[in-house]
């Protein structure tokens, strides 16, 4: 089969603005051209990333769900964007035995899905964020349920999907690159987007208050952000360590003893927290989305309620007797490039029959 990736119009492949979701296209472009299946992304111009086949096209990008309110209207699908481009591109060269398969959180695509010769599946990113975008994730839902997928249970609840009704594609690593550690030596590391939804506030709060050095890794998005966390608190050890490309990520955050995560926001799934788990390096994050499908209490780390900073601190404290090879059995066992590749894979002949059926959706 033909399968065709559209990444994320928010940003290019390879700049770290599309977040997790930029790994999850990589990886799957892999995984489906190892079994078998011709495979194209289609991504922004400017994109940058080893996949077998990759067209860039021009056009404007998309703002991202985050910084439209929840009753702010859908935008018409007028204009020169990228995410036009990429739909007019597809139409004229899609055959009926070809799939699409959808990576960007968007409401044209969704739409578009019943009027081009091939199917089209959405794997949904994000939580919900924007009322009509949710009124059109629950139609197609509702209408033909085999076009949609979901990172986690938690967040297919957040549109008000009965667990059970859908089907579920977590991420998958390539082992391979994040070699494990039993014998950190360094304190706290924090990955991510440095942008506010992220939640740093509470990082910065939490080194001040623990003394706890915290190194932060990612894309600096909002740099007039961390200047303000960096001048409220002006004596917090916290150092920003850059925006490593794998396997350098890897290599350093396998040298910590704890990782955090603290979004302000339902995290549909947060690629980070198993990334840092395959290093053996456990997780202290706040209870939000489908972190709670990796983070077990006292077995890989400990889950905070949300915004909960004397809790956070007080977990960062408890991560010793935490086994940092049931860590990463963890990931070995759930998460793998290969059970990712399955599920894809599994999802791709649905499409082609039709079919709601979710069998292996947990693969």
């Amino acid at each position: 089969m033909r399968v065709y990736l559209l990444s994320t119009a928010v940003a290019p492949l390879g700049s770290g603005l599309g977040g997790g979701v930029e790994r999850m296209v990589v990886g799957a472009a892999h995984q489906l051209d190892a079994l078998g299946h011709a495979v194209r992304v289609i991504a922004p111009l400017d994109s940058r990333a080893e996949v077998p086949d990759l067209r860039v096209l021009p056009g404007t990008l998309a703002p991202t769900a985050i910084d439209r309110g929840y009753d702010e209207p859908l935008p018409n699908d007028a204009g020169d964007t990228f995410l036009r481009a990429a739909l007019r591109d597809l139409a004229s060269r899609v055959q009926p035995e070809d799939a699409i398969l959808n990576f960007s959180y968007d409401w044209l695509p969704l739409r578009a899905g019943g009027s081009l010769p091939c199917p089209l599946g959405t794997l949904v990113s994000m939580g919900s964020l924007n009322r009509a975008l949710d009124r059109e994730i629950r139609r197609v839902a509702a209408r033909q349920p085999e076009r949609l997928a979901f990172l986690s249970a938690a967040q297919a609840a957040d549109f008000g999907l009965p667990p059970g009704s859908v089907r579920l594609i977590p991420p998958g690593l390539d082992l391979a690159r994040y070699r494990f550690n039993a014998h950190p030596g360094r304190e706290c590391c924090w990955l991510g987007r440095i942008a506010p939804e992220k939640g740093l506030d509470d990082v910065f709060a939490c080194a001040a208050r623990t003394g706890r050095a915290v190194t932060v890794f990612g894309v600096m998005q909002d740099r007039a952000y961390w200047e303000t966390l960096a001048e409220r608190y002006p004596g917090a050890p916290v150092g920003y360590g850059g925006f490593l490309a794998m396997p350098a990520l890897a290599e350093a955050v396998r040298e910590f003893r704890v990782a955090l995560m603290t979004p302000k926001w339902l995290e549909a799934f947060g690629i980070v927290g198993i990334e840092a788990l395959a290093c053996g390096t456990p997780v202290v994050a706040y209870r939000r989305g489908g972190v709670g499908d990796y983070v077990l209490d006292g077995e890989t780390g400990w889950l905070v309620e949300p915004d909960d900073l004397d809790g956070l601190c007080a977990a960062v404290e408890r991560v010793e007797p935490i086994d940092r090879a049931r860590c990463r059995t963890l990931v070995e066992s759930r998460y793998t490039l290969h059970r990712y590749g399955a599920a894809l894979a599994d999802w791709l002949g649905a499409l082609a029959r039709g079919s709601a059926n979710p069998k292996g959706a947990t693969a």
